[in-house]
């Protein structure tokens, strides 16, 4: 049965499914991290990322989207998968509390001459940053949702083990090196690498994360000092926060970028300290010119191709800056959730086995003569995971072809980071009743909240309220009112109420039990947008309904994106299955 293109819930549903079906049975169900599209037929690998990063990501994702499926899903429950993927990040970690890499062939640490001092040795090695950040926040999900003691101990042996290998300096704290050994540093110096100050950052954002979370005050101290070594010593910015001219190669990786951007804004918030959330605001509305404003950012700064990871990045930030500094920001996430973070999901096998080969084949053996690798299923296991490196008009672009799977960790977390965060609760205060938000025009349901979306078709929203209260509904950008009709406040003629907008949102009462309807414009345009640098680029032309983007020309070779239909019926929303959790 097709899904429907804006039902979070089922969209959810399918990544479920696919974060869990690429495992290998002969390792105790190991994620593969690396799928080959080019090779016939499609090839997945195991690679370093399969431990910590992938595990600690997935079982993040898994909780997050089991938590907002409707009730009586049958992926509401774990299943044998997530069971593994859970022991996988668990028994990883070290007695140090540090998550450790596996002795395998194919787990050779990466960026030889930048992340490590002097020569390979033989001692077991800590990759010290997406692996500590991932594993970080898999067991802080998995703590939150579940409550069971183990996780939460972990979290902060993981804390507590990385503080205790912390350089201290003036400035802060810091990792020299992207690999810790098991004879400690092999060097202390300051920038082993351009760019390293922030990549090896790469934990402060679940750090923050789990510090408001749980109070677990050594946690703060290790977020603050990564933060405040990293501002002293990057060299790039601009002082305008813009990102500088990039120098080499960590610090083209616009997910470094967009991840420590992330942290100092969390970090603000939760310390009180406002140049943080200054800084991290200059800087996103600086970056969002490195992608375009529907939602596609790069995975390089200038690459023609993106990457998931990355617009989750710019989703969240949007999300947080919307939450606590200026509402207006809420447009941003709307238009990059809406947009290409919904598109980049492969939906249906058959469309996904047409265009894979439609790629241009690549004869290239498998690593390792193929003992880490596998044929089988690759591609049916990819139904409701994410376009890894997609480009503007298609989810694929023949500069990178591999899949990675921290991208389907990213997009289903961005799936849930739009379900939870459309509708705000502000509890009733003296002088008022409780106030409903809604932030993000999706359908979404809420113990105390039904929102009915009928975007992009019309501009409209049927919101039914289980009690009293006030509920404020943010418009489409530049539209200055709404139409509302609700019964216990209609008017003499049966006519909808004129609102005008303040701030954006339109507000107005409900009684319990009512159901209102708005209605707004949604204004057609078409823009221009071009990506990549002026010798290598690639261009389209988008068109546009209120905030939803439905077509963009010239079509994508081999998965076009962005053919939307525009006479669909409205996503009827459920209760969710689960408990929903703080994600950023």
């Amino acid at each position: 049965m097709a899904i429907h293109p804006f039902d979070l819930q089922a969209r959810a549903e399918l990544a479920i499914q696919s974060l869990t079906a690429l495992r290998d049975p002969t390792r105790a169900g190991l994620m593969y991290f690396l799928a080959d599209w080019q090779s016939r037929p499609p090839r997945a690998d195991h690679c370093l990322w399969d431990y910590g990063d992938g595990s600690g990501r997935h079982m993040d994702a898994l909780v997050l989207a089991r938590s907002m499926v409707r009730q009586g899903s049958p992926v509401a429950k774990a299943n044998a998968g997530e069971t593994q993927t859970a022991a996988w990040m668990l028994r990883l970690l070290g007695e140090d509390g540090l998550t450790w890499l596996v002795d395998e062939p194919f787990a050779t640490p990466w960026g030889q001459n930048m992340l490590y001092y002097g020569e390979r040795t033989q001692d077991r090695m800590a990759e010290i940053s997406w692996a500590q950040r991932g594993t970080l926040l898999g067991l802080t999900s998995c703590w939150l949702a579940t409550g069971e003691e183990r996780f939460y101990t972990a979290a902060c042996r993981l804390v507590d083990g990385l503080l205790r290998i912390a350089v201290r300096h003036p400035a802060g704290l810091y990792f020299p090196e992207g690999y810790y050994r098991a004879s400690g540093w092999q060097t202390q110096t300051l920038r082993l690498a351009i760019g390293i100050e922030e990549y090896n950052a790469a934990v402060l954002w679940p750090a923050v994360r789990f510090y408001a979370a749980s109070g677990y005050e050594p946690a703060l101290v290790l977020a603050e000092g990564l933060a405040s070594f990293a501002l002293h010593q990057t060299q790039g910015y601009l002082p305008n926060g813009a990102i500088a001219p990039v120098k080499a190669e960590l610090e083209d990786h616009f997910h470094t970028r967009g991840n420590f951007m992330l942290g100092i804004l969390k970090l603000g918030l939760v310390s009180h300290r406002p140049e943080y959330v200054a800084w991290a605001r200059q800087a996103f509305d600086h970056a969002r010119l490195v992608g375009t404003e529907f939602g596609w950012f790069p995975e390089g700064i200038h690459h023609r191709h993106g990457e998931v990871c990355c617009m989750t990045d710019m989703l969240e930030l949007a999300l947080l800056l919307g939450r606590h500094v200026d509402p207006a920001y809420f447009a941003d996430a709307e238009r990059f959730g809406r947009n290409h973070l919904l598109e980049g999901q492969f939906l249906a096998l058959d469309a996904l086995q047409q265009a894979i080969y439609r790629l241009p084949e690549r004869d290239r053996p498998a690593p390792y003569d193929g003992r880490y690798s596998t044929n089988e299923g690759v591609i049916a296991s990819q139904v409701g995971a994410f376009a890894s490196r997609s480009t503007l008009n298609d989810a694929f672009h023949t500069d990178v072809l591999a899949m990675m799977q921290c991208c389907n960790a990213a997009g289903t977390r961005g799936l849930y980071d739009l379900w939870h965060y459309a509708i705000e609760q502000h509890p009733a205060t003296d002088s008022r009743p409780p106030q409903q938000r809604v932030n993000l025009r999706f359908s979404v349901a809420t113990p105390n909240l039904q929102v009915i979306s009928h975007e992009p078709t019309t501009g409209r929203l049927d919101i039914t309220a289980t009690a009293a209260c006030q509920v404020a509904v943010r418009l489409p950008t530049g539209e200055d009112h709404a139409f509302v009709l609700n019964p216990s406040q209609a008017a003499p003629s049966g006519h909808p109420h004129v609102i005008p907008a303040r701030q954006g949102y339109v507000h107005f009462g409900l009684v319990a039990g009512e159901t209102a309807q708005v209605h707004y414009a949604l204004h057609e345009r078409s823009a221009h947008y071009t990506v990549g640098t002026p010798e290598r680029n690639t261009t389209c032309v988008g068109h546009w309904r209120g905030e939803t983007l439905l077509r963009v020309e010239p079509a994508g070779e081999f998965l076009p994106l962005y053919n939307r239909p525009v006479d669909l019926p409205p996503v009827q929303p459920s209760i969710v299955a689960g408990k929903l959790i703080e994600s950023i």
